[in-house]
């Protein structure tokens, strides 16, 4: 199907209605799927989603990171605990979003898509919409996951139609001014630190660990000093050629083709008592095997990819067939050939690692110790009268200074950033930190003063802070609505 933009460029209009509708009685197509039957991996109003729909949806999700599409992908992803979770989230959120959209009577217009598009950050050079740019993420990044354009005004619709709910679902309550006060402080004010840190090298040079300590402790935890376990895969891969690389339209449509293969390969796995050769027969495409490999060491034949060794333990001897893995040179379907189980090492093969953990572990029990002694040192000084920095110096610890930041401005660049101002947040001015952990030890963080804000600015930007107030209550109000839709729809997963 010709993409929005480039009827928007060429100035032609095309009806795109018929296609909708066809893609539309696709994916709903409660026959259609029932008919399937074994292939189906979740339910939603009543209907199937396939392995191939689930997959589709899965990689839609990859692509909306590299469209810096965070808003979309947050909010459907919801509270997920792990990747995995965030893409079915994402996927099932999908049929969600557009099953109410529907019935509330949400429509997006096509001009809506072509402007939406032409905003998004990927396609913009020096604030302007940039062609070069669109046409590259196409060959680029939709291509090589089974995409043309179609699927980014795909991608950007949904995103528009998410924006009109949460308009149409969230709270028109004004944000109060003492919230929008206190949320400009918080991101925009300055805030002055101080800290004291205690490295971990000072620990680990004087830590000794002799044989006769080693010898016993891997008696006590020879249960737990195994090998890596290794695994060996009989593999499909649908790569393109190497000896004529494709660019522009060529690779689209070749990859395009690749992925479908891939996913009709994988449907056809799924059939009672399916056998690898005989279905890739089907497709006239040959099993390869690989070496065996930990999950760390994926093989060259395996395109040294790590989605690949990460599918590849995700597989057991009930389920050896993995779904559809999309990688930078194409895509793979798995089935677990063998598993070489960790092993118990001898000691001679644990020394290293042994001694190397048990000197690590000692170095940090006494770095933890000693910046306990430390920081209570600090305080008692301070409860005697003293400053951070006198007190500090009479405990025998060098303070340093932090430079002063806003979570809007934040230096990031100076050392052990992120664990300061993380500690730092919910401080109070004269407050000192517990013993925050950094790679190299840790620091204890004292907050010496709030600098005041802006208040000339602050009359600018009240409006402004407002709305993104008003935007969170939004958002809050969004995903209970959106909790309570997917109750209605009765989602059900296979697990």
């Amino acid at each position: 199907m010709v993409n929005l933009i480039r009827k928007y460029q060429q100035g032609l209009m095309i009806v795109v209605t018929v296609v909708i509708i066809i893609c539309f009685v696709w994916f709903y197509n409660g026959t259609r799927v029932d008919q399937i039957g074994s292939d189906r991996v979740a339910t939603a109003y009543g209907r199937g989603v396939t392995i191939a729909d689930f997959q589709r949806g899965s990689r839609k999700f990859e692509v909306g990171q590299r469209l810096m599409l965070f808003d979309l992908l947050q909010t459907l992803a919801g509270n997920a605990r792990s990747l995995d979770e965030a893409r079915e989230n994402f996927v099932m959120n999908t049929l969600v979003l557009r099953h109410e959209a529907d019935a509330l009577g949400i429509t997006t217009t096509d001009d809506e898509i072509v402007t939406a598009i032409q905003q998004l950050p990927a396609f913009q050079t020096n604030g302007a919409y940039d062609s070069r740019k669109y046409n590259e993420f196409i060959a680029n990044v939709l291509a090589p996951n089974g995409f043309s354009a179609d699927q980014l005004e795909e991608i950007v619709r949904d995103r528009t139609r998410l924006e009109k709910l949460k308009v149409l679902i969230g709270t028109t309550v004004p944000a109060p001014a003492s919230e929008v006060r206190s949320n400009y402080e918080m991101r925009n004010r300055k805030t002055e630190l101080s800290y004291v840190q205690v490295k971990l090298a000072d620990f680990l040079a004087s830590t000794q660990v002799s044989d006769e300590d080693l010898k016993k402790i891997y008696e006590e935890r020879k249960e737990t000093l195994k090998s890596e376990e290794k695994r060996k895969v009989r593999f499909v891969a649908f790569t393109p050629p190497t000896d004529k690389p494709l660019v522009g339209k060529e690779r689209v449509e070749a990859m395009s083709k690749l992925a479908d293969q891939a996913q009709e390969l994988t449907v056809a796995m799924t059939a009672k008592d399916a056998k690898l050769d005989e279905v890739a027969a089907k497709f006239n495409v040959t099993p390869a095997e690989s070496p065996e490999f930990t999950r760390g060491q994926t093989p060259p034949e395996l395109g040294s990819s790590p989605q690949v060794a990460e599918a590849a333990f995700r597989l057991t001897e009930a389920e050896p067939n993995s779904d559809v893995i999309t990688t930078n040179n194409g895509y793979y379907v798995l089935h677990l050939a063998s598993i070489a189980p960790a092993r118990p090492l001898t000691f001679e093969e644990a020394k290293p690692q042994l001694a190397e953990q048990i000197k690590q572990e000692r170095s940090q029990e006494a770095l933890e110790l000693k910046a306990t002694e430390l920081r209570n040192k600090i305080l008692a000084e301070q409860k005697a009268g003293k400053s951070f920095a006198d007190a500090a110096a009479a405990a025998g610890a060098k303070v340093e200074k932090f430079p002063a930041f806003s979570l809007m401005q934040p230096d990031m660049a100076a050392p052990h950033a992120r664990e300061i101002i993380t500690a730092s947040i919910e401080m109070r001015e004269g407050q000192v930190s517990d013993f925050v952990k950094t790679a190299d030890g840790g620091v204890i963080v004292h907050l010496d003063k709030h600098q005041p804000v802006d208040e000339e600015q602050f009359k600018k930007d009240r409006t402004m802070i407002a709305e993104g107030v008003s935007s969170m209550r939004r958002d809050a109000a969004f995903q209970d609505w959106l909790k309570e839709r997917r109750t209605a729809a009765n989602i059900t997963t296979r697990s």
